[in-house]
């Protein structure tokens, strides 16, 4: 799908790169080292899209006007606590623990910026896990390796095929990124 303006994917996430050419966009993937720290009194809900509109907004100065980048940032919500990327195995093993049986929250973030315009929204899904055992959970982590994947775990691995009973929102918004809402916030930017 072709848009009036150049389109920047301020992401390395692949997963997000893959959603965004299944849906036909034209882009071109760029991205600034970007700190991802967000104000301790900032509503958890509204992390992703602090963090999305900082990715976007990055590239401020380096953008003429006939481009539009596009931010996203993905976190998961359990009881109130935000659930980011695992910083060891350990770490992975405790998040995956504690989803096992239970619904959370995955809440992405998406900055839509331009030299002139902003458009900044987020997406929430409720996914619900079956009870996992220790061995499942250690056998996902050991051979899918989820460190750079917000709560541990990718739904579109084997832990999603056997682990979630269900879905209540946009599936591919627990990928990263909301692509329905995305192209027709697009259409309308």
């Amino acid at each position: 799908m072709n848009f009036s303006k150049h389109l920047i994917l301020a992401s390395q996430s692949p997963r997000r790169y893959d959603i965004m050419k299944m849906a036909g966009f034209e882009f071109e993937v760029r991205s600034k080292n970007v700190d991802e720290l967000h104000p301790e009194e900032a509503d958890i809900y509204d992390v992703p899209q602090l963090l999305a509109a900082k990715k976007a907004k990055a590239f401020a100065d380096d953008i003429g006007e006939d481009t539009v980048v596009i931010g996203a940032d993905t976190v998961v919500i359990l009881n109130g606590i935000i659930y980011e990327k695992p910083v060891d195995r350990l770490h992975a093993i405790r998040m995956l623990s504690d989803l096992s049986g239970n619904m959370h929250e995955v809440v992405t973030g998406v900055c839509i910026f331009s030299k002139i315009k902003e458009a900044c929204f987020s997406e929430i899904t409720k996914v619900y896990f079956n009870p996992l055992t220790i061995e499942e959970i250690e056998y996902y982590i050991d051979n899918f390796k989820p460190f750079d994947k917000a709560g541990s775990y990718a739904c579109q691995e084997w832990i999603g095929a056997i682990g979630i009973r269900k879905f209540e929102g946009d599936y591919f918004n627990v990928v990263g990124l909301p692509v329905n809402r995305l192209y027709h916030e697009l259409k309308v930017f």
